[in-house]
């Protein structure tokens, strides 16, 4: 018996058939209990991480495992499903970090899927309010929100979304008093800027809008929330309002207005003319498109605490704020996996440091700052981190 006979196509096969059977008529067949710490998480959702390895064994070789017959962990189980380049998930600090079950793609409503009404939208869960424009709390953030020019400053650029929060509009819906970020939608969206998970966006028929479908309402994918301010709207009072970008290829990238009054002296007779009115371009670029439900699975499993420094910053409200880094790059040369092994948690000062070689770690995890030793780099046991990216890291840096 030996987990390395288990490759990926077999793991395939035994998702697909716990799919087929059903959670608890797999187990059963297999003989296993549900997982009580580790998860695999596959196209948005959760398998039991032994019963399926245990389950694989049996199409790599004819012969499938039993639970006696192994253990699970992260040195058996975890490992062998992350080195055939699969998620997992540590169900105990998912639960001490309160992730939300509703942020992300809902399975089985890619984007594009087309509603014939709000009810339609909120059975399927993309939307789970029937008039609320904005689901979520202030605690797990934003789900989702609708956009259909109900607010006269919604501006609709198609992969970027000025958007209205809500509050403060009569009953013919002109707007009538002021927006506060305490009202729990805003409350919701603003908590999603900081943290940066994505909101589901769906639109809805609106004739001012080209991006908008002609009649019933269209899932339109994930957007992140870049910017959140008050501030005035057109009918003079002060609003809530969200820059929300496609997470995708292709952003169109707008600079507004500003009257500035300059004083007649230069400061610097050396200094750029610059531009008084940037010019709205098209940026298209191609990037790799990243997980941000790893990142945020291993912030949180660090409560936003530095694993470096140790340093946890605080933003608003004693909000934690960290960066997720990835080991090995994802993009450009690198092609590092997008995967909880190869990401850290890191404050903004050590993400740079470590991105740019100012600082490795050393197989025994010692962190070493510009060639001097300076500690030991904080591991979770939950944490599975991956030696192999690390090494590269430093080969790349040497």
């Amino acid at each position: 018996m030996s987990l390395a006979d288990v490759y990926q196509e077999h793991v395939h096969k035994a998702i697909a058939e716990f799919d087929d059977l059903g959670r608890d008529a797999f187990l059963d067949k297999y003989g296993f209990g549900q997982s009580r710490r580790y998860v695999v998480l596959y196209g948005g959702k959760q398998y039991d991480s032994k019963a399926l390895l245990g389950a694989a064994h049996g199409y790599a070789t004819g012969q499938a495992l039993t639970a006696g017959e192994f253990s699970g962990g992260l040195q058996t189980v975890v490992a062998r499903l992350t080195g055939l380049g699969f998620d997992f998930r540590d169900l105990n600090v998912m639960s001490a970090a309160g992730l939300a079950p509703g942020i992300g793609e809902i399975p089985g409503y890619p984007e594009g899927a087309v509603f014939a009404s709000r009810a339609e939208v909120a059975a399927s869960g993309v939307h789970r309010a029937l008039q609320a424009g904005i689901v979520g709390t202030a605690k797990t953030g934003a789900e989702s929100i609708v956009s259909s020019g109900g607010y006269e400053d919604d501006d609709d650029h198609g992969d970027e979304l000025l958007y209205t929060g809500h509050g403060g509009r009569d009953g013919r819906g002109r707007q009538n008093a002021d927006q506060t970020f305490e009202a729990s939608g805003n409350a919701a969206l603003r908590t999603s800027w900081l943290t940066g998970a994505p909101v589901r966006v769906v639109r809805g028929a609106d004739r001012k809008s080209p991006y908008a479908p002609d009649s019933g309402y269209r899932y339109d994918g994930l957007f992140r929330v870049d910017d959140a301010a008050l501030v005035a709207g057109q009918g003079g009072y002060q609003i809530c309002r969200f820059r929300m970008v496609k997470m995708s290829v292709g952003v169109d990238v707008a600079f507004a207005r500003q009257d500035v009054l300059l004083s007649g002296e230069l400061h610097h007779g050396e200094a750029p003319v610059g531009n008084f009115q940037p010019e709205r371009k098209k940026v298209v670029t191609q990037r790799t498109v990243r997980s941000t439900e790893v990142v945020e699975y291993v912030k949180k499993m660090y409560d936003h605490t530095c694993q470096i420094c140790s340093v946890r910053l605080l933003v608003g409200d004693g909000r934690g704020y960290s960066e997720g880094a990835h080991i090995q790059a994802l993009g450009g040369l690198h092609r590092g996996p997008d995967l909880p092994p190869n990401v850290l948690c890191l404050c903004p000062n050590c993400h740079v440091q470590f991105d740019r070689g100012a600082i490795v770690i050393d197989p025994d995890l010692t962190i070493v700052r510009h060639g001097q030793p300076v500690g030991v780099l904080t591991v979770q046991e939950s944490h599975n981190l991956g030696s192999e990216f690390l090494e590269y890291h430093r080969s790349v840096h040497a």
